[in-house]
């Protein structure tokens, strides 16, 4: 943001369309307070067509923001009240985007609606990602949308209890009443009910008017009339037939069309009650309007109309036509009840307001403006598919599974291994890890040891499954710059129950001094020699009491939500599972986002390229995996992620960031984590020549074409995977890999585009120079997703240039 205040652009579609639904009430009622907050800088974004209604509206309400009609670098937030919000804004990822969302009736009960409607609803909850803001306009729209879209987080939906306009209050003049009943043909000094909705079928107005036929049917001499007030909706078959239906009643029942919004109070006051038996709301309004008028209401006692009328009304079943029979006769007979509900009405209605709506809104987006502020400026765009994800059939569990295309957040990638098929989740690999609570060293061993923490002194925390216990653990070693960043971050977690495990090396630059002044708060730490980094994380591991264990490196950082998100994606992954979360990555030149890649089988060629300070494991996977293999420097930790994968541990995905990762350090050599890559591959399958090892790591590591050292390049890409496959046909667990790898870079001849040829047509070579082109394109293209490899490509490029 260049100025102090956000500026939020105020998207006017709906209130340029004049199409006076519960929808535009609240437009109506929450734009102009939020176009006039001191806590933002509000612009008008006006879209091509709606210039003239939303400079009527403008005029007609005094707004002084400035009105914007193209994609302005000004702004900082777009709030859409409904709608797509046009493709420019969403896939721009300077603005954030906030959305506000009713409900998901149409993608939960489709048969509601036209197919046009249901569409437009599906593809709103599609345009939302793990960024947008949402907020939404009861508890259970919000329960709703995360059943719909499980990826999206409790977090980043704030929930906006509506309210009831200033104009809606009790009526007492008789005469605007009388007006509004010749108005309208109500007539005159009859007692009636009123029904106010669009008239389709959710709002369930068959029922109303069949349980008015039932009152009057057992109370023949009543005077009482319905009346059903908006305007025509869809798929009304059964209102017309229950009209029908009413036979010598039918002149009783009076249909208003859409009254005016200066008639509506009146309508409400004049009612004996007001009836409401929608099968689902996502707030309900005319109930909170009736009420604010104090009238007495009826109401459906599903969905969320429990948050907005609660024990003011008398809520009933849907279908209940007897039970509202039952409570029109006891208002219609007992003016003390009636009373009482007009009172309880009157008094709950006032616990909701619009300002408080509107400080609810400007107060989340001032904040999540700042947070998007200080992402990465090099961020994921948001990748549209409307009315794909609401569409895509889960898993019998509940689950969206994750594929190398596409994944939500909190995926559940299949399982892979040798036990997969047998849904083994254990396969244990060694005696390692022995959990223990604390470093155990006879005396007579001679060995300088310090530890401490709270686990010294008994304090010893424990997680359960609903409240699990998240373990990070940090080994260090002179690294007295950045550790108290590091220990700090885990001291900040928004989530309660963490605990942080830090071992040392015996360092000499005042590193356990810095563990030492945090050592009230640390739970463990010890600091002795060790015999590198995974060693010591060997050591570490078994110190873990947490039903979640992540390795946080000395030079990183968590997010404050890092152990917040990780419980929630794992809740119901299983036993045996690891999550794979994003990372921020951050060095000198560099400040980028790095997603989570799915990692197959075909993984081992590509080297997994996912962030082990992202990962968080259950004890169950620590113990199929067995330990990380000491003999790697740097690719260890690789090595571990495809020995979790062959153990069918249950991987799950999230694009959420949950640490801040720094560039540098041993594994910024890429040749030498290159070669540790590629004997990773060589243990696995054994049977490889280091010949067809190099090839495999030319044809499908994303930094390869910037090692030209490297002996045996294939001269010909295609023929080299033909030769491969052909000479390991026997081989059945390779060659999945390297299918796995092969379709991920799948390109058929069909689909290459067909170019006319102007004069003789030549062939071109097929060999290293004549393929680096496109292969170089194929890198540039690829190194998006691979943060990391990107800096380092670019180092090597560079030298390579100079020589």
């Amino acid at each position: 943001m260049s100025s102090a205040l956000p500026r939020v652009a105020l998207d006017m579609y709906v209130l340029a369309q004049e199409v006076k639904t519960g929808i535009y009430r609240v437009c109506d009622e929450l734009f102009p307070l939020l176009g006039r907050s001191p806590r933002i800088d509000p612009r008008l974004f006006c879209r091509p067509g709606d210039e003239a209604g939303v400079a009527d509206y403008v005029a007609g309400k005094g707004l002084r923001a400035p009105t914007l009609s193209g994609l302005p670098d000004g702004v900082d937030v777009l709030l859409s009240p409904f709608g797509v919000a046009p493709v420019d804004w969403l896939m721009d990822s300077r603005v954030l985007h906030a959305h506000i969302v009713y409900d998901v009736i149409a993608i939960k009960h489709p048969e509601f609606f036209s197919a046009e409607a249901a569409a437009e609803v599906r593809n709103i909850v599609d345009s939302i990602d793990e960024h947008t803001v949402v907020f939404a306009i009861s508890e259970f729209t919000k329960k709703d949308l995360l059943a719909c879209r499980p990826d999206l987080t409790t977090r980043q939906v704030t929930v906006i209890p509506l309210a009831a306009g200033l104009a809606f209050a009790p009526c007492e003049w008789k005469s605007r009443r009388a007006e509004m009943r010749m108005k309208y043909g109500i007539p005159p000094a009859v007692p009636y009910v009123l029904s106010l909705a669009t008239l389709e079928i959710r709002k369930n107005l068959d029922q109303v008017i069949k349980a008015f036929v039932l009152y009057l049917d057992q109370n023949v001499g009543s005077t009482l009339h319905l009346v059903l007030s908006g305007m025509s909706g869809w798929k009304l078959e059964e209102l017309r037939g229950a009209l029908s239906a009413a036979e010598m009643w039918r002149h009783r029942i009076v249909l208003t069309g859409f009254v005016d919004d200066e008639d509506l109070s009146a309508l409400y006051s004049d009612a004996l009650c007001f009836a409401y038996l929608s099968r689902y709301e996502g707030f309900g309004l005319p109930p909170l309007e009736a009420m604010a008028c104090g009238t007495p209401v009826i109401s459906s006692n599903n969905s969320s109309l429990p948050e907005v009328v609660g024990d003011a009304g008398v809520m009933l079943g849907a279908d209940d036509t007897q039970g509202v029979v039952d409570a029109l006769m006891r208002i219609a007979s007992d003016d003390v009840y009636r009373a009482r509900l007009s009172a309880s009405g009157l008094e709950r209605a006032r616990h909701f307001n619009w300002e408080r709506c509107a400080e609810i809104v400007v107060q989340t987006l001032v904040v999540a403006a700042r947070h998007h502020l200080q992402r990465p400026p090099d961020r994921r765009r948001l990748s549209l598919a409307p009315g794909t994800l609401a569409q895509r059939a889960l898993r019998p569990d509940g689950i969206m599974e994750a594929n190398f295309i596409h994944f939500q957040n909190g995926s559940h990638g299949p399982r892979f291994g040798r036990n997969a098929q047998a849904g083994v989740g254990r396969n244990r690999a060694s005696d390692w890890p022995v959990w223990v609570d604390r470093l155990q060293h006879p005396p007579e061993d001679g060995r300088v040891f310090v530890e401490g923490g709270s686990r010294t002194r008994g304090i010893i925390k424990s997680g359960t499954r609903d409240e699990p216990l998240v373990t990070y653990i940090t080994v260090v070693r002179n690294n007295a710059a950045t550790l108290a960043r590091t220990i700090e971050s885990v001291q900040s977690q928004t989530y309660f129950n963490v605990e942080h495990i830090v071992l040392d090396g015996a360092s000499t630059d005042g590193t356990l001094d810095v563990i030492r002044k945090y050592g009230e708060r640390i739970d463990y730490f010890a600091s002795e020699p060790d015999g590198g980094l995974y060693e010591a994380v060997n050591k570490a591991v078994p110190l873990a009491r947490g039903q979640l264990i992540c390795i946080l490196n000395s030079d990183d950082w968590l997010e404050p939500q890092a152990a917040e998100i990780a419980v929630e994606r794992m809740h119901s992954a299983g036993e045996s599972a690891l999550l794979v979360s994003a990372a921020s990555v951050r060095g000198a030149h560099v400040v980028m986002e790095w997603y989570p890649a799915f990692v197959h089988l075909g993984s081992y060629f590509t080297c997994a390229n996912d962030c082990h300070n992202g990962m968080y494991a259950t004890r169950a996977a620590y113990e199929s995996s067995g330990p990380y293999d000491v003999s790697y420097k740097i690719a260890a930790d690789f090595k571990w992620v495809m020995t979790c994968l062959e153990a069918a541990v249950t991987f799950v995905y999230t694009r959420e960031v949950t640490v801040n990762y720094s560039l540098g350090g041993t594994s910024g050599d890429v040749r030498k984590h290159s070669l540790e890559c590629m004997r990773v591959v060589a243990e696995r399958f054994p049977s490889l020549t280091q010949a067809e090892l190099t090839g495999l790591y030319y044809c499908f590591f994303f930094a390869s074409q910037n090692l030209p050292d490297l002996p045996d390049r294939p001269a010909s890409w295609t023929q080299f995977l033909r030769e491969v496959f052909a000479n390991h046909a026997g081989d059945s667990e390779f060659l999945s890999a390297l299918s796995w790898a092969s379709i991920c870079q799948l390109e058929h001849p069909a689909d290459r585009p067909i170019v006319e040829a102007v004069g003789p047509v030549v062939a071109e070579p097929a060999s290293a120079a004549a393929a680096v082109p496109t292969l170089k394109n194929m890198v540039k293209a690829s190194l998006g997703a691979h943060p990391v490899v990107f800096r380092l490509v670019q180092r090597v490029y560079a030298l390579t240039r100079k020589t």
